[in-house]
């Protein structure tokens, strides 16, 4: 199976996070104000930022700008 037609090993780790919060949210295994649920959206869409920004700058033949 090829992960890449479905959006990538990250993305679908980050839509299953999600999915999973969602569903502890919904049926009340976190707490009720919610700050369990932004901290953990938060961390992982984070997470998913900041591995494709570090996948770009470490990418073989990207074209940069020259630092002076």
């Amino acid at each position: 199976m090829n992960l890449t037609t479905f959006g990538g090993r990250r993305f679908l780790l980050t839509v299953g996070a999600g999915a999973v919060t969602s569903a502890l949210q919904w049926f009340g295994k976190l707490d009720p104000a919610g700050s369990t649920f932004a901290l953990v959206i938060g961390i992982t869409v984070g997470s998913y930022i900041t591995g494709n920004t570090v996948q770009k700058i470490k990418a073989p033949g990207v074209d940069r700008a020259p630092q002076d």
